[in-house]
């Protein structure tokens, strides 16, 4: 088992450096004419758990085998996952619910959970497609990424698992192989599945983070398949009701697809037929990117604004999508796409060893909002 990656100090009390805290108060809240005790008063008060019945506050991110400072070389392994971590202990709300994509194995997960309860003076707990998957792909940062797999994580406060056991909670992506869509063979693309019970609510959700093959591994053409087998996997295997508590009242799934959801001037097919704000939708998903930019000015050049990973040029490959087990669609409010240098400014805010403004906290940006029952 490979052995968890060495972490920074995580500041826990009272902030420091007033100037700092300025600083940040007028990139995170959008001020642009707070006085000073204002702007401290806003930064001051970091995230409180949420105690409304009515919505959940979740985050999806590929995190990227937590990247740290000293994964090098080649330089662009290095990052800095605080950042993600300060960031949203500057928002309103703790998350309930936590989407990831690439952890190592168990051994990251719970480092992942403890650094969590350091940062925000909770409990979390979490579930993994694999425990400790075989090593494979990594590309330049092989070292640093050979194994990878995906989770989903909650707050035990707000949440209490009922069902996650394997080999049902799990699921394998697929990728085309001589013309065909096969499951693709990479533990990184296996999905995995929680059914959670909503402590303050009484209401059941399940939860899911998965991972499509790349465009080199022939994830993009098999795209169309991903999205119908994530729709049927949320309910499959008795995760769409519960003896005890009946039938699953919200049904969250954070992910990368490594796909566009457009093409030209029109949407991809995969995206067509999961969003549910789009005529002809079958799988019937609320994109909470794409339902937040509907409500602004120009939801194009809105959506543009979130990319999420930048290759050969900026794209939006990762999503937080939820349904209900009818109509009409969940809502989704306060939808944010955390940029890397918010992430910076969070950290030099809030810890001691300021920030490297050089270290990203991922190569994807995440996605967090809050999802409605």
């Amino acid at each position: 088992m490979q052995t968890p990656k060495p972490s920074r100090t995580v500041k826990t009390g009272p902030l420091s450096g007033r100037s700092k805290r300025l600083a940040v108060a007028a990139a995170l809240v959008g001020a642009t004419a707070l006085t000073p005790s204002v702007a401290d008063a806003r930064v001051a008060a970091e995230a409180r758990p949420n105690s409304d019945p009515g919505f959940l506050q979740v985050y999806d991110a590929n995190v990227e085998n937590l990247p740290t400072s000293d994964e090098r070389p080649p330089a662009e392994c290095a990052g800095d996952w605080h950042d993600l971590m300060y960031y949203m202990r500057t928002q309103e709300l703790k998350p309930d619910l936590y989407l990831v994509q690439q952890l190592n194995n168990r051994a990251q997960l719970d480092l992942l959970l403890q650094r969590m309860e350091e940062h925000f003076g909770e409990k979390f707990a979490g579930v993994l497609a694999e425990n400790d998957p075989e090593a494979g792909t990594g590309g330049t940062c092989k070292e640093f990424k050979k194994r990878q797999t995906n989770g989903v994580i909650w707050r035990t406060d707000r949440l209490s698992l009922v069902k996650s056991a394997s080999p049902d909670n799990r699921w394998q992506a697929q990728n085309r192989v001589d013309g065909a869509c096969v499951n693709n063979n990479q533990p990184r693309t296996k999905g995995v599945k929680a059914l959670l019970r909503d402590r303050v609510s009484g209401r059941t959700v399940t939860a899911a983070s998965f991972h499509w093959p790349t465009m080199d591994h022939g994830g993009e053409e098999c795209a169309d398949e991903n999205a119908v087998e994530l729709s049927n996997e949320l309910t499959e295997d008795g995760y769409d009701s519960h003896p005890q508590y009946g039938a699953t009242d919200l049904y969250v799934a954070g992910g990368d697809t490594n796909a566009h959801d457009r093409e030209g001037t029109g949407w991809r097919k995969w995206y067509a037929l999961a969003n549910g704000d789009l005529p002809g939708s079958t799988l019937g998903f609320r994109d909470a990117v794409y339902a937040d930019c509907e409500t602004t000015a120009d939801p194009a050049a809105c959506r543009k604004d979130r990319w999420t990973l930048l290759t050969k040029s900026h794209r939006r490959v990762d999503y937080l999508l939820a349904r209900k087990p009818g109509d009409p669609l969940p809502r989704t409010t306060d939808t944010v796409v955390p940029t890397f240098d918010e992430g910076d400014l969070a950290d030099e805010a809030l810890s001691d060893d300021g920030d490297d403004r050089d270290l990203d906290y991922s190569d994807h940006r995440a996605v967090g909002a809050r999802i409605h029952y």
